[in-house]
Formats: C-alpha cells, sequence, structure tokens
C-alpha cells in the first residue's frame, strides 16, 4: 500500500522531480555512460575543449573504451547459468533470459541502480530494463520500494515525432498510465494490477549503504572522455610535427604556397620553421597511466601485452581480484534470479500459462582462463584411462553443434569414411600424390 494521501500526491510529486531531474548532474552522467557503452555521437562530451579552427584541421578523436572495460568486469552471465526448474516447458517460457540478463548486468554495471520488469507478451516472459524512473518508497525504510513511475518510451531520431509525454503507474494494487498533467488513462479495468505484487526487481550495486540511488562505473566513461581528450591533443601534436612556417620580412602573402613538392621562392624575407618540441611518447605514456589507473579500479589488469602468453594460472592470479568480485556480484544475482522466479509464478498463474513449481535454483558457470597446454595434458590423461573418448571431446567442446552422443558418434563415423575414401584414392596408379620411383621414369 502507498504510504501518500492518495495516489494523485504521488503523481503529481514524480512529475514535478522528473521535470527537474531532466537536467540533474546524475541523469546527465547516466546518459553519458550509455552514449559511451553504445559509442553514440561521443564527440558531443569533448568538443566544447577544442574550439577555434583546430576542428577544422583534425577530427576529434574518440575511442570504444567504456564498452569493453564493462564487458569484462560483468562476468557473471559471461556463460548461461542453469536454472534448475522441475518443470519441461520453463525453458520454452523463458527463452530469452539468459540473453536479456547478460545485457541487464552489463547495464547495472555501468550506470549503477537500475530496475527491470518482468512482462508476459502471450507467448513468453520479457525482461526490460527501466533506467529513467522514480521510485516510491516506503517512509519507515527508505530503500523499500513500494511502487515505481517511468516515462513511455517514445519514438526518437524522427523528425514527426509529436507524441505527448505519457508516463506509466505501478504499486502492487494499481496500474494505468498518465499524461503529464495526470490525467489517468486505464490500462486495465478499474486500474487494478492483476498480479497484486509489483512486478519489478531493482539492481543496486554492492556499495550500497543507506540511498536508493547509486551510481555504478560511471568513472569508466569519465576516462573515457579524458582519454579521447587526450588522443585529439596527440593527434594536433602529430599534425603539427613539421612545425610552424614564420615568414620575417615583406612578402606578398597570395604568392606563398606550402607543398612537399614546392619550392618557396620570396623576393624579400626570410622563411624559419618553428617546432613545438613536443614528447609525443610522454603524451602516449600518460594516455596508458589514465587506462590502467582506471582498469586498477575495477580489478583489471592491464600490461598491453608486454608480458606475452600467459597460462592460465598466470591469468587467473593476475585477475584473482575481479574473481572475487564476482563472487559477490553471484550472491546478489542469484537473489535477484529467486525475486524474478516468484514474480513469474504469479504472473504465469495469473495469466493461466502455467503452475510453476516452488522450487527453484540455479548454477552459475564458473570462470575459466584458456589454457592451452593444461587441458592438453588432461584430455591426453583421460584418452589414456579410458575415462573420455572423442566423442566426449567433441561433446566438451562444442556442446550445441554435438548435444548428444549419438551426434559425435555420427560425425566421427562420417570423418571416418570420408578418410578412407581419400585413402583408397590415393592408393590408385593415376593418383598425381602417390609415391613414384622418379629415378625409374627418367
Amino acid at each position: 500500500m502507498i504510504y501518500f494521501s492518495n495516489v494523485e500526491e504521488a503523481i503529481a510529486q514524480s512529475i514535478a522531480k522528473f521535470k527537474f531531474t531532466q537536467h540533474d548532474n546524475m541523469q546527465n552522467e547516466r546518459d553519458m555512460s550509455i552514449d559511451y557503452y553504445t559509442y553514440n555521437n561521443t564527440e558531443k562530451y569533448i568538443s566544447d575543449f577544442f574550439g577555434g579552427s583546430l576542428q577544422r584541421e583534425i577530427p576529434l578523436y574518440t575511442t570504444n573504451l567504456t564498452k569493453r572495460l564493462i564487458n569484462r568486469i560483468s562476468l557473471v552471465y559471461k556463460d548461461a547459468p542453469e536454472r534448475i526448474v522441475e518443470m519441461d516447458d520453463y525453458v520454452n517460457l523463458t527463452c530469452d533470459k539468459n540473453a536479456d540478463m547478460k545485457r541487464f548486468e552489463r547495464l547495472h554495471n555501468l550506470i549503477g541502480t537500475v530496475a527491470l520488469c518482468v512482462k508476459w507478451d502471450g507467448h513468453e516472459f520479457k525482461y526490460v530494463p527501466i533506467i529513467d524512473f522514480e521510485p516510491i518508497l516506503n517512509p519507515d525504510n527508505p530503500l523499500e520500494v513500494l511502487g515505481i513511475i517511468y516515462p513511455v518510451p517514445m519514438t526518437t531520431g524522427s523528425a514527426y515525432q509529436s507524441q505527448e509525454e505519457e508516463y506509466i503507474y505501478w504499486d502492487a494494487e494499481q496500474h494505468f498510465r498518465f499524461n503529464a498533467m495526470g490525467k489517468r488513462i486505464s490500462i486495465n479495468d478499474k486500474d487494478i494490477n492483476p498480479y497484486g505484487i509489483l512486478p519489478f526487481i531493482f539492481a543496486q550495486p554492492n556499495h550500497q549503504i543507506d540511498e536508493f540511488w547509486n551510481e555504478g562505473s560511471t568513472d569508466i566513461s569519465t576516462a573515457n572522455q579524458q582519454i579521447d581528450i587526450a588522443f585529439t591533443m596527440l593527434q594536433h601534436h602529430i599534425r603539427s610535427a613539421g612545425g610552424q612556417y614564420v615568414i620575417e620580412g615583406m612578402v606578398d602573402t597570395s604568392r606563398i604556397e606550402l607543398g612537399l613538392n614546392k619550392v618557396v621562392v620570396l623576393d624579400q624575407g626570410v622563411m624559419n620553421n618553428v617546432s613545438s618540441q613536443t614528447n609525443i611518447t610522454d603524451i602516449m605514456e600518460g594516455i596508458k597511466f589514465q587506462l590502467q589507473n582506471v582498469a586498477q579500479n575495477h580489478h583489471l589488469s592491464f600490461d598491453f601485452g608486454v608480458s606475452g602468453n600467459k597460462s592460465g594460472v598466470a591469468l587467473k592470479i593476475d585477475n584473482l581480484e575481479l574473481l572475487e568480485a564476482r563472487e559477490d556480484d553471484v550472491e546478489k544475482f542469484r537473489k535477484l534470479e529467486k525475486q524474478i522466479y516468484e514474480i513469474e509464478r504469479v504472473i504465469a498463474e495469473v495469466e493461466g500459462v502455467a503452475r510453476l513449481p516452488e522450487d527453484f535454483a540455479i548454477d552459475f558457470k564458473e570462470v575459466e582462463f584458456p589454457d592451452m597446454d593444461a587441458e592438453r595434458e588432461e584430455w591426453d590423461w583421460k584418452f589414456q584411462h579410458g575415462i573420455a573418448d572423442v566423442a566426449d571431446y567433441l561433446m566438451t567442446k562444442d556442446p550445441d553443434k554435438f548435444p548428444t552422443r549419438e551426434d559425435a558418434e555420427k560425425h566421427l563415423g562420417e570423418r571416418r569414411l570420408s578418410a578412407n575414401s581419400v585413402k583408397k584414392i590415393g592408393d590408385t596408379e593415376n593418383n598425381m600424390f602417390a609415391e613414384r620411383d622418379i629415378n625409374a621414369e627418367r
């Protein structure tokens, strides 16, 4: 139940907050992080730092650093987890869940506090992240969400977009739309929430203490901005490495042409070349330092290939902090997955889809680092002791192509037939690859 004198009061306050926070620093930072992750027109974040004629001389240099770092620290759904539900149809009801949760984890690590709406589309469950929203919090517990208001997504990128601003309201009892004036637009009969629960979960960073809103990895997008500035400055210094020509004396400038294949002839005056003496190597080292610093803040190791190829054990040691941070994330998402499942159970029953069993468990896959030598030794040992054969190897390395032993053995049988056919052709007298006595032919 909402602790307001009425829902209209909550709506009025939320509309005021939405209009006020459109230019709020937090929302601007979240938008900037998303732009850097999607690599969407990031030039606008550094263009003000390069005024005058500089942008006519060199293009702004931008990099897609944010996406790479966010994807590297998002390891919970790197490999699809196994959800243990005693129901065969559950997989068909949640076809896109692994892909949606992988995207949700990355978005959560990027911007911090984010909501996830569990929806039924008539065929399967959908999991929709909500970035821009206003929570209605319990006054007695400022971390408990009693309701949520968020804007209806609008068509973007079109000059003909003329949609009116509308918002969606949810709590455990009511569900409806309303416009910017607070006028209700009914979705269900009597604006009743048919599920009787709030079909949302709210992901919070591990550093949450006593605030609902918490930042994610805004330092990564800020570092991306700083590195883009440094790279653009580096391009300017490379461009000006040839120095600046200066002419002393009375000269008709309309007659002066500069170029690699041109000779300059001066009637009066002296031409000199002034170099800035900029150390480009120092700038590059500064960029590396910025990258290493932000990476280390998120438990990532960067050596820029100096150490060469490393074994799986060495990689695991280098990323020990990252693996420890992942353990905390696994526990967080284990709780969120259980909350999602409870919402799915309610929705499935109300929609008449199925009665999902009460018991639910999830097994998140461990992160493995590649170690070809150790892997080869392991399989050789298994082959020698009869623990595994080639079919087991195929099923392990490519479970999508060889989901069963029959598939693997069928493939091996086809390969043997093909090899025998090639051998028979090779044994024929007229085969160009057959062994011959060259001396005898001479």
